[in-house]
């Protein structure tokens, strides 16, 4: 099972609500004089996309200006999958912002993502790209087959 944290959308119809809003607020986000600002960091932090095939699944998050030293990927408990990343405020002395539209602080999203061989998940950053891969857990892992005598 995979599914983002705290939303969960499952039928259709709540996923073309979620499609609106995403362009609602992709279009609030390019405007000069952002009416959400920094609130905007906390609905929509960073952008994932995430795929499922046979064998494992993929994320791929969007995280332009960082480090690999300011992320942070972290599979918590048994199904928690936790991405966080940092900007430090800039040290500046008399300075005046004329526009500022560059967030700082701490941006994190959570996924709970179950049946995962956790010592084989492997995370890649490159081009501002984060990359997660997880290995499902095989269904045989768990099934034990007995000779019949």
């Amino acid at each position: 099972m995979f599914r983002t944290i705290p939303f969960s959308f499952k039928s259709n119809a709540q996923e073309k609500s979620r499609e609106f809003l995403d362009r609602f607020w992709d279009f609030a986000m390019e405007q000069a004089h952002n009416p959400v600002g920094r609130a905007a960091s906390v609905i929509f932090p960073f952008r994932v996309d995430a795929i499922e095939a046979a064998d494992r699944y993929e994320l791929f998050a969007e995280l332009p200006g960082f480090t690999k030293n300011d992320i942070t990927v972290a599979y918590e408990g048994e199904s928690r999958l936790t991405i966080r990343a940092e900007r430090q405020e800039p040290e500046t002395e008399d300075v005046r912002y004329i526009c500022r539209e560059r967030r700082t602080g701490t941006f994190e999203r959570s996924f709970e993502i179950d049946g995962i061989e956790k010592s084989n998940v492997s995370v890649s950053f490159e081009n501002g790209i984060l990359h997660v891969v997880l290995p499902k857990v095989h269904d045989d892992a768990n099934k034990t087959v007995f000779d019949i005598d």
